[in-house]
């Protein structure tokens, strides 16, 4: 070793020290990004200090297995982990006391444990500057890497086209929407009025036609769709809608028929833009503090936890979604386990078809309780709970539901749904098909087909995106949801696609969507949907394939052809060479 090598500053020196150092930020953050979701998902924590106390220890975790795989002392492996570790739970006594917010603790938790390793390091440089702790890779990984990455690498890049397709295409409005005006309706003043929210890059379609159907059918209810401008909105998998009215005209009218706003209900929206967003929650604070009831619907709680209205409030939300919101919004309470929680003046329901519960909850409110015990038998909810919110399962993700993956990245199909639309179709029917098949089943994407603008049950309007007739070459299924149009069956067969009525009964329209899922592509994906919508099927009576098999054939196929051709590729090349 020669005099600059020796010396402690010197350049090797150095290289060294900020090369172990860099491992370890990334051993660090390892930990914690790949044992999150066992604390998250499988294990359901739900306090923040707690949670914060399990990401230290697998970042914790992480610095000491990659300590180990340098073979360092085991003293210095424990002093290293503790370095990461100690602020965090020193951090949070401060926030027992209430001294400390919990966004303090994360960021000075992250920042304490990068200047106490690079500390550490310093102090005891000559060790972690030792050539002996270098980490040597032997021959044998490298090909062995190479079969694994490559096996890997084909089922993952046909996993993120399908996937992104499918996901990116769940709200995209087409550029040349055709114009429609929304059906004019009567206001009656002595009847309580609700405006129910649309976003302008989408909205949920559930979230949103389900609580609509439910108020507006009782008929003493003035129900509007309203958003912050005039214009089409996008609705989930391939449905267009025309809002009633923009806020400036719900105001005029109010004002015109000297009447309130008496309840606003949020569902999810599809990433509205800051300047979108702004204007939403402010409207939202606005008709509170007018006196307004306000209900979110599923991950609709994000937007009015954005608006500040759920500050020091109890609420909850998807279960899929709380750590996000959780993390996101640490002031709310949020809570899981509850159909909706009832805090006064905001009512916050769980995932997607919660928001039917929790419109018969507003029509308790609004109206009388016999209003909402006649709405749930109109809509044929079976779980309806009068006058209080009940305990609802506490999902969480288990090993089944990797079903959705499978779909979403390798289902053969049927995956293009043609969905015949028409006049006269009820809100929930349109939302069973729109939303089961694509956001939740991920097994395809759908589109509304007809000819031209069409009215729903109860005075909505929207755009089908194509015609049956232009349309169906390109399609795998042809839907046609409706009781009334399967009673009619007027929709002939187009392109080779025989016409497929789903509601041939009068039940909760999302039941014979789900056999059908069932029944056309497997039982468990129709059971990770319902568990997404929060819905219980038991009294469904699912039949069919119990595994995706056909999607996982595919993904396995795809593993063993990217294996082979990095197994034989090298043999092939040197044959060509040792020829030459």
């Amino acid at each position: 070793m020669t005099d600059h090598e020796r010396r402690p500053g010197g350049v090797r020196t150095t290289a060294r020290l900020v090369w172990h150092y860099l491992e370890l930020l990334i051993a660090a953050g390892l930990g914690m990004m790949l044992l999150d979701p066992l604390w998250v998902s499988v294990l359901e924590v739900a306090r923040f200090d707690l949670y914060i106390l399990l990401m230290a220890a697998g970042m914790a975790a992480g610095v000491a297995l990659w300590m180990l795989v340098r073979r360092h002392a085991r003293p210095r492996m424990a002093e290293m982990s503790l370095a990461v570790f100690l602020p965090f739970p020193v951090l949070l006594v401060p926030f027992w006391l209430g001294v400390l917010p919990a966004a303090s603790v994360t960021l000075a938790g992250h920042v304490i444990p990068v200047v106490l390793l690079a500390a550490a390091m310093i102090w005891r440089r000559a060790e972690y500057a030792d050539p002996r702790h270098r980490f040597r890779f032997r021959p044998g990984w490298f090909r062995g890497t190479a079969i694994v990455l490559a096996a890997l690498l084909l089922p993952g890049a046909v996993s993120a086209v399908n996937t992104i397709g499918k996901f990116g295409d769940l709200y995209t409005a087409p550029a040349n929407a055709a114009a429609a005006a929304p059906a004019p309706k009567a206001h009656d003043p002595a009847r309580p009025t609700v405006a129910l929210l649309t976003g302008g890059s989408g909205t949920n379609v559930a979230d949103l036609l389900g609580p609509y159907e439910v108020l507006a059918g009782t008929g003493r209810v003035n129900t509007y769709v309203v958003s912050s401008g005039s214009r089409t909105v996008p609705l989930t998998g391939g449905l267009d809608l025309v809002p009633d009215l923009t806020f400036g005209e719900l105001a005029r009218l109010l004002d015109e028929q000297d009447d309130t706003l008496d309840a606003v209900v949020v569902p999810a929206l599809q990433d509205p833009g800051p300047a979108e967003l702004g204007t939403i929650t402010r409207w939202l604070r606005e008709q509170s503090a007018a006196g307004a009831l306000t209900m979110s619907v599923c991950t609709g709680a994000r937007t009015l936890a954005a608006s500040g209205l759920l500050d020091g409030r109890t609420a909850t939300s998807h279960w899929l979604r709380m750590a996000g919101l959780r993390d996101d919004f640490p002031d709310v309470g949020w809570v899981t386990g509850v159909r909706y929680v009832d805090d006064g003046d905001i009512i916050s329901t769980a995932g997607v078809l919660s928001g039917v519960e929790g419109a018969l909850r507003m029509l308790e409110r609004l109206v009388d309780p016999g209003s909402a015990r006649e709405a749930a038998r109109r809509v044929h909810w079976p779980h309806y709970s009068p006058g209080a919110a009940v305990r609802i399962a506490e999902s969480r993700l288990q090993p089944p539901d990797v079903v959705v993956a499978l779909n979403a990245s390798y289902n053969p199909g049927p995956s293009s749904i043609g969905v015949r639309v028409s006049d006269g179709i009820g809100e929930l029917e349109l939302a069973s098909v729109f939303i089961s098949y694509t956001e939740h089943a991920m097994v395809g994407r759908t589109v509304a087909l007809g000819d031209g603008p069409f009215r729903s049950r109860h005075g909505l309007t929207f755009v089908p995106r194509s015609t049956v007739a232009v349309a169906a070459d390109g399609f795998d299924r042809l839907l046609v949801p409706g009781v009334d149009a399967a009673r009619a069956k007027a929709v002939d067969e187009v392109a080779g696609l025989r016409p497929e009525y789903l509601h041939t009964e009068e039940e909760f329209a999302f039941d014979p969507v789900l056999r059908d899922i069932a029944r056309t592509y497997d039982v468990q994906t129709a059971l990770w949907t319902a568990k997404t919508m929060e819905y219980p099927v038991t009294h469904v009576g699912l039949s069919g394939s119990a595994w995706p098999w056909p999607a996982t054939f595919v993904l396995l196929v795809l593993v063993l052809l990217g294996g082979g051709v990095a197994v034989v590729a090298p043999l092939v090349f040197r044959r060509i060479r040792t020829r030459h």
